[in-house]
């Protein structure tokens, strides 16, 4: 096994190379690592949808049943031998563990959401694959976490060694044009208040985003005597029930669907709000600061800690009712995100990029 990242082979196990967070950042990371390593594959559950991530190599397996993709997946580790499988989400996290057993491959898993804050709302299958995690992820050769809330949650939780513990951050800013952004920060500066505001929502329409809580923040601002419009960036399960919610309310709400580039569609009196149960980290978060647009964002959340900087890009409320969340829409909406370039250079492809190659160069040199 070679322990110079330059003639490793890295292979990404992936549900895909589309349609959500961990899925966009393996895409950026696929690009990046094929610039720095001998050779490098996805490795796919589900269809890869054409996405172009610029890898040599893209395999996706077959199996549906969770014992049978540990199988295939073994077949492939052993056939092809890549020196690091990097793996994102519990599911993928825990297969890469067990179909690796006894291989030469090392193993590095991903922690992409604030899981205790999460486990109160999912499914029985996420609360298996939790269970499971509890078992097989000291046997990682490494964990990289989205966030620090996630990576000293997966300390405590998991029995890490800190030591193999790292803090990649997400590359944000793959989408952001830099011209168009600051000059809509530059904008966003020279404004005067609007009266009115735009609450903007880049979000799922899934019971973790709790998408009511922006009807609901809405109805408390009205009571204040501000005109607001709710706009969803997003899509899913929900949008019926949103939808009478509003209509039940009375406000004004537009569904945009998900808008690759939603940021540079936000109005000059948009706050983006984040409403969600949980989140490792918060994508959106830097991508609104980045063109200029405050958001709010509650504390309980714990991983959007990292997405935020209070009182310069957005405001963290202090609990998740409605009263708080007004509250803090009407302090962001005065907030002129600037002077963040440095912050934002942190979430950058370039930034991210290489944090990932020292923390696999770290693994592969490892002797554990």
């Amino acid at each position: 096994m070679t322990e110079k990242l330059s003639d490793a082979h890295v292979a990404l196990l992936v549900p895909k190379l589309s349609g959500g967070g961990a899925e966009f950042v393996a895409a950026e990371w696929a690009k990046r690592l094929e610039k720095s390593c001998a050779a490098v594959t996805v490795i796919s559950t589900h269809a890869l949808d054409g996405t172009d991530a610029g890898t040599g190599r893209e395999i996706r397996l077959q199996a549906k049943k969770f014992s049978e993709r540990i199988l295939e997946l073994r077949t492939v580790l052993r056939r092809d031998r890549p020196d690091v499988l990097i793996a994102l989400m519990p599911h993928w996290n825990v297969l890469a563990l067990l179909a690796s057993r006894g291989l030469r491959t090392k193993v590095v898993i991903s922690g992409r959401n604030t899981e205790s804050v999460l486990s109160r709302a999912v499914g029985g299958s996420l609360k298996v694959e939790m269970a499971l995690a509890k078992i097989f992820y000291r046997r990682a050769d490494g964990y990289i976490a989205i966030s620090h809330p996630v990576a000293a949650e997966a300390i405590a939780k998991y029995g890490l060694d800190p030591a193999r513990v790292w803090v990649v951050p997400n590359p944000s800013t793959a989408k952001i044009n830099e011209v168009r952004a600051s000059a809509a920060r530059a904008e966003r500066a020279a404004g005067e208040l609007a009266s009115d505001i735009t609450i903007a929502v880049p979000a799922r329409l899934v019971r973790q985003k709790q998408p009511l809580l922006a009807i609901d923040t809405a109805v408390e601002l009205s009571k204040l005597g501000v005109e607001v419009v709710v706009v969803y960036f997003g899509d899913g399960p929900m949008r019926a029930e949103v939808t009478r919610y509003a209509k039940h309310h009375d406000v004004n709400t537009h569904f945009r669907g998900w808008v690759d580039n939603w940021f540079e569609e936000c109005t000059s009196n948009s706050v983006v709000l984040l409403p969600s149960l949980a989140e490792g980290f918060g994508n959106v978060l830097v991508e609104a600061a980045a063109f200029g647009v405050p958001a709010v964002v509650c504390s309980r959340t714990l991983g959007a800690a990292d997405a935020v900087v209070p009182g310069m890009t957005g405001e963290l409320t202090l609990d998740d009712s409605p009263s708080s969340f007004a509250a803090a829409v009407l302090r962001a909406r005065e907030l002129r995100p600037g002077g963040i370039e440095g912050w934002l250079r942190r979430f950058s492809p370039s930034t991210s990029g290489e944090s990932l190659e020292r923390t696999l160069e770290q693994t592969l040199a490892s002797r554990r």
